[in-house]
């Protein structure tokens, strides 16, 4: 049996612009593609919705969902680890060493599907705001992944990750994303809330951008 990997590849999907921009951006490279919904403690269900709305227009060959509940932002975790990363600036949905376990899970799903890569959809605001997420620590992760499984590894690409946000809502309009399927409010609601941090900011590139934001809000 060969040991080489089909071309193909698996997102990370989370329900969002990003993610969902990263999903058709593969697709249109074409090859297998399949997505993978991880959901944590605290997971916005609204997400999870428009994970599975996004694949299904997409067209992928398969989406799946994995819980993995023990997953817990830092504002779960106590206060002594409240106190620690409020320290350090980082926002508290700040999950430790979460990009590590999904990038690992990542390989391990895209492994036995036999795809060669596991896309996620980091961009470039993303760096200033979290610890764990960047070309160097996604160099590194590929090498020891590849280490650990010579004859065939699985490799992670964040191809958005020297944009932001504006240019991927542009790369989104151009490649025909469904934003209207997306889910960026950070509360729980039938529509997005529309003063949220996450609604702010997506009705800002909207606005910046001169486009029709399809969006339903509350406010």
């Amino acid at each position: 049996m060969s040991g080489e990997a089909r071309a193909g590849y698996l997102v990370l999907l989370s329900g969002g612009i990003d993610s969902a921009t990263a999903l058709f951006l593969v697709r249109k490279r074409g090859g297998r593609c399949a997505t993978l919904s991880i959901d944590f403690h605290r997971r916005n269900r609204r997400e999870v919705e428009a994970a599975r709305a996004i694949a299904e227009a997409a067209g992928v060959e398969e989406h799946a969902e994995l819980g993995l509940g023990f997953l817990r932002e830092a504002i779960d975790l106590g206060d002594e680890i409240r106190t620690e990363v409020e320290a350090q600036g980082v926002p508290l949905t700040f999950i430790p060493y979460r990009n590590l376990v999904f990038y690992s899970i990542g390989c391990y799903w895209a492994w036995i599907r036999r795809l060669e890569a596991v896309v996620m959809g980091h961009n470039a605001e993303d760096l200033g705001l979290f610890s764990d997420v960047g070309p160097d620590l996604i160099g590194s992760f590929n090498s020891l992944a590849a280490a650990m499984v010579p004859w065939r590894p699985v490799r992670v690409e964040a191809p958005l990750i020297g944009m932001k946000k504006l240019e991927v809502v542009r790369l989104a309009l151009e490649l025909g994303v469904p934003l209207e399927l997306t889910w960026s409010c950070w509360r729980e609601g039938k529509i997005h809330c529309g003063v949220c941090e996450g609604c702010a900011k997506r009705k800002e590139v909207f606005r910046t951008l001169g486009v029709k934001d399809e969006t339903e809000y509350e406010r």
